[in-house]
């Protein structure tokens, strides 16, 4: 693939230091618009134009990109760095970018720049004497190989695949590569990452970095988890690691297929259980809707105790509504039930 570039400077000037109390000095950049000369890159001609300005006493800055050259479709990326306007040397890494695009001539493509980055990385860029700063912006024009029919102007050529983070996740979940703890669960050892742990649960996060962390064991001792199954506490980490739904995890397919649509309820009920102790909110929502599917008359009032017990809203609505409203209900066994609810409950 040949690829052409051209490359245009635009300068601003006027720019100060601030330095303010207690915090970091940054650049202020001045109210202003100001354009590029019009430069070549390959056959086409292009100018660039950033614009400054503040609403409401916040800052703001954008970046226009035009084609000049007419009756043209041309596909370019463009990448703005910033040069040394002492010895004209450009920063080791580029500030923006974008991957190639389409450009017509009759559409005008802008982009909002974040203020704060460029303030911060141009601090050392500033002529101090004459508060200049040099931007240089470089557009690379790639050969169009597609159909022109089926383009779409501003439309990125290459299509991203989707994000593998949760599976690089559950790759380190389950090699356990550079784990610094490890959780003893019924006479099971589970070694994991207490950044991962701590970012996804506040009570974690308290335990192995804040107000209970001198209450935990060393890093050399495994920590016990009492009253906890090791099924289920490998079940919470895998959510924990991987966002993955319980379904698969707590809920074995054969059980399912023998036992209807309720599968191992007492299971589900022990993850929402471990959901609620570690703080786990949207896991402790998803065992709920899994739940609420499978009250009936057998588990209604017991379900409706538990549901009280762990803070489940959602759940317990569910029971009351199965309790007031159930055609299988038996009326004394709905009367007892309104009775408890009464009590425990207010309603």
């Amino acid at each position: 693939m040949n690829l052409v570039t051209g490359s245009a400077t635009v300068a601003y000037y006027g720019l100060y230091i601030y330095h303010p109390i207690g915090g970091y000095p940054h650049v202020v950049l001045p109210p202003s618009t100001i354009e590029s000369n019009v430069f070549a890159a390959g056959p086409h001609y292009w100018s660039a134009r950033f614009v400054c300005q503040t609403y409401g006493g916040h800052p703001s800055l954008s970046m226009s990109l035009q084609l000049c050259s007419r009756g043209v479709s041309v596909k370019a990326s463009w990448e703005l760095s910033v040069i040394d306007p002492r010895c004209r040397s450009l920063l080791p890494t580029k500030l923006y970018g974008t991957p190639p695009l389409y450009f017509e001539e009759s559409v005008n493509m802008s982009w909002d720049l974040d203020y704060v980055f460029l303030s911060d990385q141009c601090f050392w860029y500033v002529d101090g004497d004459s508060g200049r700063l040099v931007l240089l912006i470089t557009v690379t024009v790639f050969p169009d190989d597609d159909d022109p029919e089926t383009t779409t102007i501003g439309k990125q050529i290459d299509d991203v695949p989707p994000s593998d983070m949760l599976d690089q996740f559950g790759e380190i979940f389950e090699t356990r590569e550079g784990a610094d703890v490890t959780f003893s669960v019924d006479g099971e050892l589970f070694p994991a990452h207490k950044i991962v742990l701590a970012m996804r649960s506040r009570v974690f996060k308290a335990q192995l970095y804040g107000e209970m962390k001198e209450s935990v064991a060393g890093a050399a001792q495994p920590i016990e988890i009492s009253a906890m199954t090791a099924d289920t506490f490998r079940a919470l980490l895998r959510y924990i690691y991987t966002d993955a739904s319980p379904a698969s995890s707590i809920v074995d397919q054969q059980d399912e297929e023998e036992d209807g649509s309720h599968g191992n309820t007492t299971k589900v009920w022990e993850l929402l259980t471990a959901a609620d102790r570690y703080s786990v909110e949207r896991l402790k929502l998803i065992c709920e809707r899994i739940l609420c599917k499978r009250i009936d008359v057998d588990n209604v009032a017991d379900t409706l105790g538990l549901a009280d017990r762990h803070h489940c809203g959602t759940l317990k609505d569910a029971c009351i509504d199965f309790m007031t409203t159930s055609s299988r209900m038996d009326q004394s066994a709905a009367q007892q039930g309104l009775e408890w609810m009464k009590i425990n409950h207010g309603h």
